[in-house]
Formats: structure tokens, C-alpha cells, sequence
């Protein structure tokens, strides 16, 4: 419980100046399916603004090589990640109660492709809930582990 509450205080701090804070930074646990076995590794987040864009850096802790990077264009439903170009969809955003009531945006790629990676679960104030992709890693990003929420995530991804 202590450590949600140390969460809670910092993710407030985080994002609740986030209109002047314009860099910012924080570790996030992720479970990342790929292969047999879930891993759990920890990730570095860093958050920086622009003039026009809303800029989400994730580097892995143990293998730094490791990295993603993911921006929201400002005033846009449009994420850019990696050459790509995501848009949100319609369909219902994903909330609950153990993700501080923000709700979850789905994001489709605008070049669909069979391999593609998507959907992409997305919030401003958060960054990246989680990124799925068919045949490369599918990668959850929570503030501790929770197999519960991380399974309950999984399947609204799948749908």
C-alpha cells in the first residue's frame, strides 16, 4: 500500500504540472511477452514538451539498446512511433480503477498490415499503457507488477 501511495504522490507530481513541467522523468516496470516466458524488466521514462509535441522516451534499465520512443502531435489524435503514424480509434477506451481512473486510448496504425505493430494503449498524462504487436514483443508498462490488471490488458488488446 505504501508503495501505491509513493506512486500516486509522484505520478501526481509527474503529470499534474505536466502543462510547465516540460522534462520530466520516472521508472516503469514492464512485462514484455515474447518467447516462452513473460520478463519483467524496469524501464527509464522520460518526458519532455514541445511546441507541438508531447515526447515519451522508455530505456531498459538492463539492456540499454533497449528503447522506445513515442510522441503525441498537441491538439492531434495522432502518435508517432518509430515510421509510423497512429491514429485513435473508436473504439471504447480501456479504464480501471488500479490506473488512477485515466482512461486508455486505442491507437491503429494508418498503414494496417498484417504484422503491424497495434493496438497501441495510450494516455498523455501516463504514456504508454501497453503496445502490441503479433509477431515482435507485446509490452506492458505499469508501475508494479500485477498479473491481474497486466492479463485484463492483454485481452482488451486482443479484441
Amino acid at each position: 500500500m505504501k508503495k501505491l501511495f509513493a506512486y500516486i504522490l509522484t505520478f501526481t507530481i509527474c503529470f499534474g504540472c505536466s502543462e510547465t513541467n516540460a522534462e520530466w522523468n520516472t521508472e516503469m516496470n514492464t512485462t514484455i511477452f515474447f518467447g516462452a516466458e513473460p520478463k519483467n524488466e524496469k524501464f527509464k521514462l522520460t518526458f519532455y514538451k514541445t511546441d507541438n509535441s508531447l515526447n515519451y522516451k522508455y530505456v531498459n534499465q538492463v539492456d540499454t539498446t533497449q528503447r522506445i520512443a513515442i510522441s503525441k502531435i498537441i491538439d492531434t489524435d495522432t502518435l508517432l512511433f518509430g515510421f509510423d503514424k497512429f491514429l485513435k480509434t473508436d473504439k471504447k477506451p480501456l479504464t480501471n480503477d488500479e490506473l488512477q481512473g485515466l482512461e486508455f486510448g486505442f491507437y491503429d496504425t494508418i498503414d494496417y498490415a498484417d504484422d503491424a505493430t497495434g493496438p497501441i494503449l495510450f494516455n498523455p498524462k501516463y504514456g504508454l499503457l501497453a503496445i502490441n504487436n503479433v509477431y515482435g514483443p507485446t509490452i506492458i508498462f505499469l508501475n508494479e507488477r500485477n498479473d491481474s490488471l497486466t492479463e485484463m490488458i492483454i485481452k482488451k488488446l486482443n479484441e
